[in-house]
């Protein structure tokens, strides 16, 4: 299925269901619902960094971001009234080095800032519930936006490029969300950017009950895709790797 095929299905869906549920004020029915995510992404990193006739190749594993890290931050906020729902993605990661390649001395620091904005709607909730009275299988198409902003310098002998760029971009997917009669859960996402960006995450989680709450833990592998031109600027950069985090129920 093409990426504008999957775009046309989502949102025909999206509207399909709203009509089914009678009138738009009904699909707000419900208790409002606040989850915080708070997660770590392990991503290996590779691509290239390209400006003007500088181009640098990214080639870096956990480990190594670890061992340049300068601070980082990542977060997911979701907000649900009835069948909609709005949620924000934050990534900030600030990273500085300095290293040989082919004897030649590098300076590079780098501040990637990943936020992405978001609304969805219940277009699918399974009748059948689980023993924790959680339906079976929910399908949740999503539009959005990402903002992402890119600050690096990277000096080569007498060579200096500084870059400071930054651009907005439209995406559409969907996730999907699968309840067992035991702890055990599911989760996954698939989103498509129109600057060639694709996003596929993929999680297990484990819910603990806490008082009157359920923390859930989680546990999966996440891939992102980034291929954007803007004049003489090319960031090709792709990062995958394992996620854990907790989300925590606020009410």
């Amino acid at each position: 299925m093409t990426i504008n095929k999957y775009l046309f299905f989502s949102v025909g869906i999206l509207f399909n269901q709203i009509t089914i549920a009678g009138t738009f004020t009904e699909t707000f029915q419900g208790t409002p619902k606040l989850n915080i995510n708070l997660y770590a992404f392990a991503a290996d990193i590779d691509g290239s960094i390209n400006k003007g006739r500088i181009k640098y190749d990214v080639d870096q594993s956990f480990e190594e971001t670890i061992k340049h890290l300068d601070r980082s931050y990542m977060a997911h906020v979701d907000l649900r009234q009835g069948a909609w729902g709005i949620y924000t993605d934050l990534q900030n990661v600030e990273t500085s080095q300095e290293k040989n390649v082919m004897n030649l001395p590098i300076a590079l620091s780098t501040q990637l800032k990943q936020n992405n904005y978001g609304i969805y709607y219940q277009a699918y909730i399974s009748p059948e519930l689980t023993s924790e009275k959680e339906p079976r299988l929910v399908i949740e198409p999503t539009i959005g936006i990402h903002r992402i902003k890119v600050e690096a310098t990277l000096t080569v002998l007498n060579q200096y490029l500084e870059t400071d760029t930054k651009w907005n971009e439209f995406f559409w997917g969907s996730r999907f969300k699968y309840n067992t009669n035991t702890p055990w859960n599911l989760a996954s996402e698939l989103t498509f950017g129109a600057e060639n960006t694709l996003s596929a995450q993929a999680y297990l989680g484990y819910r603990i009950p806490i008082f009157d709450r359920a923390l859930n833990l989680r546990a999966g592998y996440r891939y992102l895709e980034q291929d954007y031109r803007s004049n003489n600027f090319h960031w090709d950069i792709r990062q995958h790797g394992p996620v854990i985090g907790i989300n925590l129920p606020i009410f």
